[in-house]
């Protein structure tokens, strides 16, 4: 496939993208990821569009037993708790009631937790069942879609998350706009993205293990489409007005096996068959009603139930988790892990 022209880069505005490799989609659709030959950013062309983006998030995205998706989210209740507590202890210590805003707040794991805390909580999910989740389980308030057509009013929240969600957003650069714009003056951002580098790396290899079988595609199972190194979101920080505070890169042994710097880097890759082969774009069935909603939500409940551990609640667990996490991050700048997590501030 040559060197194209297309709608200019995230990053630079650069115009000339080539082909990088050519991935599955959440075995949902095929599509070529592009690399920007200006500043090197590489991204899911075309873009997507809202449909195609709707897709590659059923209602299974977050079962336990599902093939695509995060396979693992019911493990995620008490890790989200253990944030929730420690940053609402740094947020009484700014000595004022402020709102938090999560976008990409997923089943409100961490939402309810930190309303638990008193904090006054507000979310965005474009899933349908993640939104259903959260208000019946939890009662939070949720705009099903995405920020920018949630039209928060301006200078509404103190402070926003947002993990794991720039990587999904279509326009990386309108994303931040908007979330500076319902941020006030001073209010702070905890973001974290994933290490482009070690989400592609091992897809790469895989194909060009594979080469020849051409029927055959690497699998990108939770359907990210930028792919991020520390001086893109750098860059990007900064032209969307934000200050950095602080930065890091986090998930060093995880970093370390998908860039194949340890054994273990075949765990983050897997082949399948071509959409062409199996009848082009594969839409997902969606859920429909609130029955259907239902069997899910109770089946995800049975799954957390069963991950809970009384020890996990236990503060000195928390506080030990949160100091053996410090020896498992690095410098963004070194960009050996897997997730880079940034502080930034609104001016």
């Amino acid at each position: 496939m040559p060197t194209v022209q297309q709608e200019p880069c995230d990053i630079c505005g650069g115009t000339i993208l080539a082909p990088c490799i050519q991935v599955s989609l959440c075995c949902v659709i095929d599509k070529w990821i592009y690399r920007c030959q200006s500043c090197g950013f590489r991204q899911v062309r075309p873009r997507l569009t809202n449909h195609e983006l709707d897709q590659l998030y059923p209602s299974d995205y977050f079962d336990t037993t599902a093939s695509i998706g995060y396979v693992d989210y019911a493990r995620e209740a008490q890790r989200r708790a253990r944030e929730a507590y420690f940053l609402a202890r740094y947020l009484r210590k700014q000595g004022v009631s402020l709102r938090v805003l999560e976008v990409g707040c997923a089943l409100g794991f961490f939402l309810s937790a930190l309303r638990d805390e008193g904090i006054e909580v507000q979310g965005v999910d474009t899933s349908s069942f993640a939104a259903y989740f959260a208000k019946t389980r939890f009662g939070l308030s949720i705009h099903q879609g995405t920020l920018e057509d949630a039209n928060f009013p301006s200078d509404s929240f103190d402070f926003v998350v947002q993990k794991d969600l720039l990587e999904h957003v279509l326009n990386p650069r309108q994303h931040l706009l908007d979330t500076y714009r319902v941020m006030r003056p001073g209010a702070r951002l905890c973001l974290v993205t994933p290490n482009g580098e070690a989400n592609l790396r091992p897809l790469i290899a895989l194909q060009r293990k594979n080469f020849s079988e051409s029927n055959d595609l690497p699998l990108l199972d939770q359907g990210h489409i930028s792919f991020f190194s520390p001086i893109h979101l750098r860059r990007l920080f900064r032209e969307t007005g934000f200050v950095i505070e602080r930065s890091r890169t986090i998930g060093i042994r995880r970093g370390f096996r998908a860039l194949g710097f340890l054994p273990g880097q075949r765990r983050f890759s897997r082949l399948v068959p071509r959409m062409s082969i199996s009848g082009g774009v594969k839409f997902q069935p969606t859920m429909t009603n609130d029955d259907q909603f239902l069997k899910q939500a109770l089946k995800i409940e049975k799954e957390i139930a069963k991950h809970h551990s009384w020890i996990r609640c236990w503060i000195p667990y928390a506080y030990l988790h949160k100091l053996l996490k410090q020896f498992d991050s690095f410098p963004v700048a070194s960009s050996l892990g897997y997730d880079f997590e940034f502080l930034l501030r609104k001016e």
